[in-house]
């Protein structure tokens, strides 16, 4: 008898608290490492350069990312990645405690934290829909929303307690944090590549590319994210100022750290609250209420007096963000055939995390020309502009039906070489939407 799909379990289970651990360590070590760095070498600009190697490897990583997980086993793909995990925290640790570590042993485990996690990402998200029922994917997604802003919260507190205690301490506790996903991992079925992925090789150009061609086939899919894309970026650029205009007027530092917090904590609220807000706004509605909310908070963050009225309207912002994520992601997931599954998350990770990552660098610019209240107005007209685009697209009127999965994109061109036998003619569509 097939298994009952009905709710996220057994599998799904084993995966999420597996890539929780993984969220944990992470998170750890990307606030740990350019401390470090700063301690050893007494450089800024050093420290800068891990967090830069971090971003650029995941970046670079993403297409490659993308096609290996659809090529191979995803698993297998998630195993291989914690195992060099495993190997890199662990030798970074006995490092530290011999007092033996050097700049580039930092940089390397930067550039394979950076690259696995891309991997993971990207096996991890495709392999999905493989263990929940079609309508409990959307509850799914937002679960992964929670994970992952639960595990920033809690490792950025731990890794800041763990290095204050020993420095080697949070990469001991980081190498145990993937071995225990591992291990998790090993209780999980294997996820083969669908039936009919085509045997070219897998970072042929071709290949790297499809998952690109496809999201740019589809009108919803182009659409949505051009919007995650820009919401992220502006976000980006907002915080950015409120944090760096809040330091130097001189605000005290506890409060801008609890301001950061209520970001962290607005999110995951956000994403435990997403399923049951997604049963209310049906359709495209997740996405219009987001970016109109974007906008009449960041005005309000603008001109609004308080020392707590920035940190409050960020966390208002984070919170309403997971429901047009899952909301998105969903749709991304039921409309791409399996065998393009990798790719196509790849495509949209590298968009909306090159918006973010390039943000601060704008952010900066814009409050060094135009001040504080001038450019978060600015950000405020162009988000604006943005959601009025949005709401008078056809493409998130005409929201396609998952039916469309296992059909070639519109505009023409195959899907791929052959469509996944394994993915069903039709699928019903989640009662939620």
């Amino acid at each position: 008898m097939p298994r009952d799909k009905t709710r996220p379990g057994g599998g799904f289970t084993l995966l999420w608290v597996s890539s929780a651990f993984g969220e944990f360590a992470y998170s750890t070590s990307l606030i740990v490492l350019p401390l470090i760095v700063l301690a050893l070498t007494g450089s800024p600009s050093q420290a800068g350069i891990i967090g830069f190697v971090d971003a650029a490897a995941m970046l670079l990583a993403g297409l490659p990312a993308g096609a290996v997980a659809d090529r191979y086993d995803r698993r297998t793909v998630m195993l291989w990645c914690q195992a060099a995990l495993v190997a890199v925290f662990g030798a970074l640790a006995l490092l530290l405690w011999a007092d033996a570590v050097s700049l580039p042993a930092l940089v390397l485990l930067a550039l394979v934290n950076g690259a696995a996690t891309a991997l993971t990402m990207a096996a991890g998200e495709a392999m999905i829909p493989s263990l929940v029922a079609q309508e409990r994917l959307s509850d799914a997604v937002a679960m992964n929303a929670a994970r992952t802003y639960a595990g920033q919260l809690a490792g950025t507190s731990a890794g800041g307690f763990l290095l204050a205690v020993k420095n080697a301490f949070p990469f001991v506790v980081g190498c145990l944090a993937h071995l225990a996903g591992l291990v998790l991992l090993l209780f999980l079925k294997r996820q083969p590549p669908a039936a009919g992925a085509p045997d070219r090789p897998v970072l042929s150009g071709r290949g790297l590319m499809e998952g690109v061609r496809w999201t740019m086939s589809h009108p919803f899919l182009r659409v949505g994210l051009v919007c995650a894309t820009a919401t992220n970026f502006f976000f980006g650029v907002i915080y950015f100022i409120v944090i760096a205009s809040a330091q130097t007027s001189g605000m005290d530092t506890g409060l801008i750290g609890v301001m950061a917090a209520l970001l962290g904590v607005g999110g995951l609220l956000g994403a435990l609250a997403a399923p049951l807000l997604q049963r209310v706004l049906t359709g495209a509605r997740p996405i219009h209420v987001v970016l109109w909310a974007f906008v009449v908070l960041t005005a309000g963050i603008a001109v609004l007096p308080g020392g707590w009225t920035p940190g409050v309207l960020l966390g208002a912002i984070a919170f309403a963000a997971p429901t047009a994520n899952a909301y998105f992601t969903t749709a991304q997931l039921t409309l791409t055939p399996d065998s393009l599954r990798g790719r196509v998350v790849s495509v949209a990770a590298i968009a909306s995390g090159g918006g973010g990552a390039i943000a601060p660098l704008a952010g900066g610019i814009v409050l060094d020309l135009a001040g504080r209240s001038a450019g978060l107005l600015g950000c405020t007209a162009v988000m604006a502009v943005i959601a009025v685009l949005t709401s008078l697209s056809p493409a998130l009127r005409d929201v396609p039906e998952p039916a469309t999965a296992g059909a070639a994109p519109p505009g023409g061109g195959p899907a791929d070489e052959t469509p996944p036998a394994a993915e069903p003619a039709a699928v019903t569509p989640p009662p939620v939407r």
